[in-house]
């Protein structure tokens, strides 16, 4: 009897092993199905639509071999040269692959990191257990195309170890000058015990998300790579990524108005948005760790203790005016379930705001424009071409005698609100052109007249506004509408991305295939001239930190080329009185100005560190090359340390708007005390007062 039930036993266990094999390799199939449906339609999409298509061969296979391993591994931490050389065998075979749709190499890759990325944890567990020597002369070296990848596992230790010793002088070094300003004195045992402790920490949350990370992040890592190889801006969005996509591009979302870090197994609330329904609501607090998600057609919570951060944001989120039901611990140890009716959301920080500038008897309004937002799933929604339009009405109203328009680190968005925004400054005519693959130019106009702003205006730029922010500078400039302020160049980005739904494309039966964000166009200022790699190049060029940086399209081997098409026909703003002699004067002024001498100074010294790769290990060399650049990072800054000579005011609609919205005036106050210190605000200011217009 006991010999057929421990025969009965065996078979049941070999039926339940043979039965979840069947199981994970029909998983696996329909994985496999998924993956090839998206690089096929990733592939006709790039093939047919893509403005300059690139040609899949053994350049191309060899460019993403090398490209894909360095994102798996960037710093070189985890493979060791054999791998990378038993890998090798794919170099010259991944374009074939892509067209056969076969994933060989994107596997063994994928299966040899998780391998290595484990062995490198507990490499990490037993080297910080470990007596570390901070007094050995060694460094460590991060330029890491310089360094090869390890080529044995004492190697690979060496390297870690180089890591760890980095980390815990670094917080050293911090504890120190953090000790110095409160007159605290540790001894160097002392100090090294908390730079473990805290080098500690910080890697073992580090390999926790690490190993956060899946399959599905991977191959989209493969998917993206591919894309990137056409140009920088042709991008691969998985689901989740797509969603964040379209709420940076709208300013708002639908959900409780609350934003989560993970720490360890936990996920802790870390800030709760103004206007949003867990602000409205207040029983939620910045603290509260969530335990568990339940749906309000749900009986059973979801328990979400070491769940993806990812996949609990998409429980929390949901449709508006329904409830979502949060178990929380409270900062007092509390437990208790909190409902939550989820709302839209707005990002405030996201969208323009202005303020009145006074200096002296002039009234001047400011315009911060941080992206040009666009919601094109709801027409109803608020975007950035409306909003621009009510704050210089507002503006008008409150007697601003011109406008400053800030674009600094604007990074684009939606082309038809730039069109909008530039017609509301010139009267009816071309804006910018667009060409497609085919060669076609089609001239994109303003043709409203509805509304027209005929004061005087500045347009404020540096190195990161990009994109749409270079098409409106550059067509105020060729208008001669606006004198145009910033460092060396815009950014350089003159391409155009629609993103394409994958699933739609392939007409397929998989819902979450994901998207491709695609260059179809590339556009061209009114005068035939491309911004792209070039920029907009200012009137006012003024020092920055980025002045002596490798910054823009110009530095990314990838970038589509610049070039010329004829010009449009427009006929030029001709009332301004001085526009060039303003901008001669502001020119020969900052050249003589202590603030921007100090900046370039600045900028430089940034340069300098930029290009430093390779720092001491040991610990009285490092504290030495610390205190060196701490010392003139405070000389540089305390002769950068500026104060405007400007007043800025709310205006008084936005102060009744918001007249029991103690976050906005804190906001605004911060805001406030940041422009204060602006000397290029300053000079923006002093080119409003010297414009004048024609007499009518």
């Amino acid at each position: 009897m006991k010999r057929n039930l421990k025969f009965f036993i065996l078979l049941l266990g070999f039926a339940a092993g043979f039965f979840s094999f069947r199981l994970y390799e029909k998983y696996r199939q329909q994985q496999l199905r998924r993956d090839q449906t998206i690089l096929g339609t990733m592939r006709y999409a790039l093939d047919n639509i893509h403005y300059q298509p690139a040609e899949l061969d053994d350049d191309f296979s060899e460019k993403l071999f090398y490209e894909y391993i360095k994102r798996l591994d960037p710093s070189k931490r985890y493979f060791l040269q054999s791998d990378i050389d038993s890998l090798a065998k794919y170099k010259y075979d991944l374009d074939n692959q892509i067209r056969e749709m076969r994933f060989d190499f994107f596997e063994e890759a994928y299966s040899r990191l998780m391998e290595r990325q484990k062995e490198a944890e507990a490499m990490f567990k037993r080297l910080i257990k470990q007596p570390i020597d901070l007094n050995e002369p060694d460094s460590i070296v991060f330029a890491y195309d310089s360094i090869d990848f390890p080529r044995t596992e004492a190697e690979k230790e060496k390297r870690w170890l180089r890591y760890l010793k980095y980390s815990i002088l670094t917080d050293i070094s911090q504890e120190k000058a953090s000790d110095k300003k409160d007159s605290k004195t540790r001894t160097a045992a002392e100090y090294q015990q908390h730079g473990v402790e805290i080098t500690e920490k910080n890697y073992s949350n580090f390999f926790e998300n690490l190993f956060d990370l899946n399959r599905d992040d991977y191959i989209a890592m493969y998917f993206n790579t591919i894309a990137n190889l056409y140009d920088p801006h042709t991008a691969y969005f998985k689901p989740a990524d797509k969603e964040r996509f379209d709420m940076d591009m709208s300013g708002s979302f639908e959900g409780i108005g609350a934003r989560l870090q993970k720490e360890g197994a936990y996920t802790k609330i870390v800030e709760l948005i103004p206007g949003g329904p867990a602000w409205k609501d207040g029983k939620l607090e910045v603290g509260d760790i969530i335990l568990k998600v339940r749906q309000e057609d749900q009986d059973e919570p979801v328990d979400v203790v070491g769940m993806r951060i990812d996949e609990i944001v998409k429980l929390i989120r949901g449709k508006k005016g329904t409830t979502v039901y949060l178990t929380v611990k409270k900062l007092n140890g509390t437990i208790t379930e909190i409902p939550i009716v989820r709302d839209k959301v707005v990002l405030e920080e996201t969208f323009a705001k202005s303020l009145l500038i006074e200096d002296g008897n002039r009234k001047i309004g400011y315009i911060y424009l941080p992206k040009f937002y666009h919601n094109f799933n709801d027409k109803e929604d608020r975007n950035s071409a409306g909003d621009i339009k009510k704050e210089l009405l507002k503006l008008e109203r409150n007697g601003a005698q011109g406008v400053i328009l800030d674009l600094r680190d604007n990074g684009g968005g939606s082309l038809g609100d730039v069109i909008d925004i530039a017609g509301y400054f010139i009267d009816r005519g071309p804006v910018v052109q667009v060409r497609g693959r085919s060669g076609r130019v089609e001239v994109r106009r303003d043709y409203d007249t509805s509304f027209r702003y005929d004061k005087p205006v500045v347009v404020l730029v540096n190195e990161m506004s990009a994109s749409a922010s270079e098409i409106l500078a550059g067509a105020l400039q060729d208008y001669k509408r606006a004198l145009i302020i910033g460092g060396n160049q815009t950014y350089g980005k003159g391409t155009v991305q629609r993103m394409v739904d994958l699933a739609m494309l392939a007409h397929s039966p998989y819902e979450d295939l994901g998207s491709l964000k695609l260059t179809l166009q590339k556009f061209y200022r009114i005068t035939g001239e491309s911004t792209q790699k070039r920029g907009v190049i200012p009137d006012v060029r003024l020092p920055d930190r980025y002045k002596y940086l490798e910054f823009g399209e110009k530095d990314i081997e990838t970038a589509l080329p610049y070039d010329t098409i004829p010009p449009a026909r427009y006929r030029t703003w001709d009332r301004y009185a001085n526009l060039e002699e303003t901008a001669a004067y502001l020119r020969a002024k900052t050249d003589t100005m202590r603030i921007f001498r100090y900046l370039d100074s600045l900028a430089r010294y940034y340069q300098q560190n930029s290009e430093r790769h390779v720092y001491p290990l040991r610990a009285s060399d490092f504290t030495r090359l610390m205190e060196e650049s701490r010392a003139r990072a405070e000389l540089l800054d305390s002769l950068t340390r500026y104060r405007n000579r400007l007043a800025f005011r709310i205006l008084p609609q936005d102060s009744i708007n918001h007249a029991l919205d103690t976050v906005f005036f804190e906001k605004r106050k911060r805001w406030i005390e940041n422009l204060q210190t602006d000397p290029y605000l300053e000079q923006a200011v002093d080119a409003l007062e010297r414009l004048k217009l024609k007499e009518e």
